[in-house]
């Protein structure tokens, strides 16, 4: 017998009887298990494609870095490893950020989140330190290129994840 709101399944033998219990409870330890694997092969197929997507977003960071740096040895030297350390102060917090997060995917949640936010930390916190360092000891040093060199690494990070995930 079929309850209001319950959910009627045409092939189970359970509904025809008022004595079985209700749809969610599962016929045997099989079923549990089956629907334990199912779910742990979908957290490894989006584990699996979130790390994708974020190996795309570095690998387009570095590509637009090292191209920004090339293109600006034309103008100059200077302008070039300027752009170079502002790409590398972006970059290189991100990576870290990747390594630490992606290990973390698939498994419990809580461990996750904790990771994610020490790493979100650690990478603002290494980004200042890197830009301080760049600052303070690189010298002859042009600013608005260093800064161009961050902002589009950041910018490819950002296109690369929307177009591994689309």
């Amino acid at each position: 017998m079929q309850l209001p709101g319950e959910n009627f399944d045409p092939g189970s033998d359970r509904d025809s009887d008022p004595g079985v219990g209700s749809k969610s409870a599962p016929r045997s330890s099989g079923e549990v298990a089956g629907q334990t694997a199912t779910s742990a092969v979908v957290g490894a197929d989006y584990a699996e494609t979130t790390v994708r997507a974020l190996r795309a977003g570095l690998r387009m960071q570095s590509i637009a870095a090292i191209v920004l740096a090339g293109l600006l040895l034309l103008k100059g030297p200077i302008a070039s490893y300027s752009s170079l350390f502002g790409s590398l102060a972006a970059y290189l917090p991100g990576a870290l950020f990747v390594l630490l997060v992606a290990r973390k995917l698939g498994g419990d949640t809580n461990a996750f989140l904790r990771t994610a936010a020490l790493g979100e930390f650690g990478k603002l916190f290494l980004t200042g330190l890197l830009c301080a360092v760049v600052f303070i000891w690189v010298k002859p040093l042009q600013a608005g290129w260093f800064f161009a060199g961050m902002l589009l690494v950041m910018m490819m990070g950002w296109i690369g994840l929307a177009k591994a995930i689309r």
